[in-house]
């Protein structure tokens, strides 16, 4: 059995955390066996998420600041854990979980050091930007989910490009007719007008102001116009105060964190995403495979994931006359509407499936473990040409 130390920040929503989640929920347990570790002392509120799926959730406790005492004494104490029970990989997310998974991974011995790049977010302090230049030559490989990341990774962190694996987002292959099924909402008081969507955290990064200036323009043409915006954060009361200001009170809803995305995402006429600062969006991939027709902004991997013109439109960041010209677009046009929907789902099925996102995790893995020399132990799996595994080696 593989055993795999992910080790994260926290485990508060977020891009990072849904695809941990994700990653743990997919993992063929025969052949891994995943743990999480946060650096926070309190884990977050998705820590009852993995547990229910058998991941055991600890914590380094570090101490106050990176630097501390405690910190390192943490990063000792979790490095002692990881050698007295061979953990094989230790693979980081996020700024401190890079940085404290590869010391404590260090310090054990572990010879399979991976750390996760997913984010276009530049480090504006010197010593920042140099543990990150460390974790990069200090892991073994580094992990990225778009073209654009690969690029910062390589220019602003001085990560050589041979170290880096680009792993794009994945999202499973939703059934629309199943979702159709389940039991209807009740109506909605504004009305039938066309419905169109944003799911994500409400955070700057997301480029809402734009989009909510983009709605009051959509809605000169289309009075009847419906906004659903799905998504908790730091901007829960200021969107809101926004909304109203542009006189949208009666058009916009706040949702807040919802259960049930997939099936909200099925009544949208138009999926909308206008960050400023992206990665590769898993809210996007999932309406895309939908059939949701899409705008998007260019930011980050969002271009890399919709073919303008094909599989969705793509405008430009912090435009909200182009945002708000490319939703009419899709509101008024039914057959271009349809093309696109249909087209994105094809998109989203060929390259951005959760089935090739796991393959290809489940490729590295296996591919570092044989680099370091490890092997596995014995367990009734499958190699990938489906013939039984030798005893006691790692499958090709």
């Amino acid at each position: 059995m593989i055993r795999i130390a992910y080790v994260v920040d926290h485990l508060q929503m977020g891009g990072a955390q849904r695809h941990l989640l994700q990653v743990a929920r997919g993992l063929d347990r025969q052949r891994y066996a995943p743990e999480i570790w946060t650096t926070s002392a309190e884990p977050g509120t998705l820590a009852p998420d993995f547990e229910a799926l058998g991941v055991p959730v600890s914590s380094f406790g570090k101490g106050s600041t990176l630097m501390s005492p405690r910190t390192l004494t943490a990063c000792q104490r979790v490095a002692r854990d990881w050698r007295e029970r061979d953990v094989h990989i230790v693979h980081g997310y996020l700024f401190e979980g890079n940085l404290l998974g590869t010391l404590a991974a260090r310090l054990a011995g572990r010879r399979v050091i991976l750390v996760s790049k997913r984010s276009l977010d530049r480090y504006d302090r010197w010593d920042r930007r140099l543990a990150a230049a460390w974790t990069n030559r200090a892991a073994t490989r580094v992990t990225v989910n778009a073209g654009p990341i690969r690029d910062l990774v390589i220019d602003h962190e001085w990560c050589p490009g041979s170290r880096i694996e680009h792993i794009p987002n994945g999202v499973p292959l939703p059934n629309p007719s199943e979702l159709a099924r389940e039991v209807p909402q009740p109506p909605d008081p504004r009305g039938t007008g066309p419905l169109v969507g944003m799911v994500g955290r409400l955070g700057w990064k997301k480029g809402y102001e734009f989009a909510l200036q983009a709605f009051a323009r959509v809605r000169e043409q289309y009075p009847d116009l419906r906004v659903d915006i799905v998504g908790d954060g730091d901007l829960r009361d200021e969107l809101p105060r926004q909304a109203h200001a542009l006189g949208l009170s009666e058009t916009v809803r706040f949702l807040g964190q919802q259960t049930d995305v997939p099936r909200r995402m099925l009544g949208f006429d138009c999926y909308v995403l206008s960050s400023v600062i992206e990665g590769m969006p898993n809210a996007l991939l999932e309406a895309m495979a939908l059939g949701r027709p899409v705008v998007t902004t260019a930011a980050g991997g969002s271009a890399e994931v919709v073919v303008d013109g094909e599989s969705g439109l793509v405008v430009p960041i912090r435009d909200a006359d182009a945002l708000a010209e490319a939703i009419a677009r899709v509101l008024s046009e039914d057959l271009l509407a349809q093309r696109l929907g249909r087209a994105a789902a094809e998109r989203a099925r060929d390259h951005f499936s959760e089935t090739a996102m796991l393959s290809s995790l489940d490729r590295l893995y296996r591919t570092e473990m044989s680099r370091a020399g490890l092997k596995e132990e014995a367990v009734p799996v499958e190699n990938l040409s489906g013939e039984p595994a030798r005893e006691g080696a790692l499958p090709r």
